[in-house]
């Protein structure tokens, strides 16, 4: 069964996390990619996003200790956005285009690409494809997570 390793250093999203006086302890747990196969937005960020970004999206996941930067609040994106939710802006953080704007470091993933390294089988415009799904489903998830009763979106807006 073909599993998906995550390479990088910061494998805190999938991690179980023990914080005592001075010390932080991160252990890495395998995910199979069988877990991130249904596009369910819900269901891929508690998998893949809550440890950093705590379940209700404020910042403060158990996993938010180990990152060097402050994990950012995903609730008040549309609120520092002018009550519109930003959803290009959301998608390329996920993807990893706008790492450096969003989390100033190099701390959350490339999902773009480990979604696509996920059907190493697949010729890259299916990967393209299947990776796509989830940055969106995950969008439309934390576009959910939205505080304040001024949200709109895009679409209402024009």
């Amino acid at each position: 069964m073909k599993k998906l390793t995550i390479a990088t250093g910061i494998i805190a999203l999938m991690a179980s996390l023990t914080v005592t006086a001075a010390e932080v302890t991160v252990r890495q747990i395998s995910l199979e990619w069988e877990a991130t196969a249904n596009p369910d937005g819900n269901a891929l960020y508690n998998s893949l996003c809550s440890a950093c970004h705590g379940v209700s999206g404020n910042g403060s996941g158990p996993a938010a200790g180990a990152v060097e930067k402050e994990v950012p609040d995903l609730r008040m994106l549309a609120i520092k956005n002018g009550g519109v939710y930003p959803h290009q802006s959301v998608e390329r953080a996920i993807r990893g285009d706008s790492r450096e704007i969003v989390h100033g470091t190099i701390d959350m993933p490339n999902w773009e690409q480990q979604f696509m390294y996920v059907k190493s089988g697949w010729n890259t415009f299916m990967r393209q494809a299947y990776a796509r799904r989830r940055i969106h489903a995950l969008d439309k998830y934390i576009e959910t997570l939205q505080l304040g009763e001024s949200l709109k979106t895009v679409e209402q807006t024009r």
